[in-house]
């Protein structure tokens, strides 16, 4: 039979992740939409439809600025996020 206490810790277990994810939710979902661009631009390099050198050449070059920028630290957190 599981105890009261062990309900409680497993609660805290979960609020910890759930915090955790909450905290950074917002660099995920920036990632996410900023790399549409690129797949799309990935996906036509594939399909041959935007293939001269010109163009995989700023691809890439916007990769590395997104990827850079992704990389920068977050802000410091302002409580905003929290409950």
């Amino acid at each position: 039979m599981v105890t009261a206490t062990e309900i409680e810790a497993g609660l805290a277990v979960a609020e910890a992740i759930v915090s955790a994810i909450v905290k950074v939710a917002p660099a995920i979902e920036q990632g996410v939409v900023s790399s549409i661009p690129y797949v799309q631009a990935i996906g036509g390099l594939i399909a041959g439809t935007n293939a001269t050198s010109e163009e995989i050449d700023a691809v890439l070059a916007r990769i590395n600025a997104a990827t850079d920028d992704f990389l920068k630290p977050l802000p410091p957190d302002d409580g905003s996020t929290t409950a």
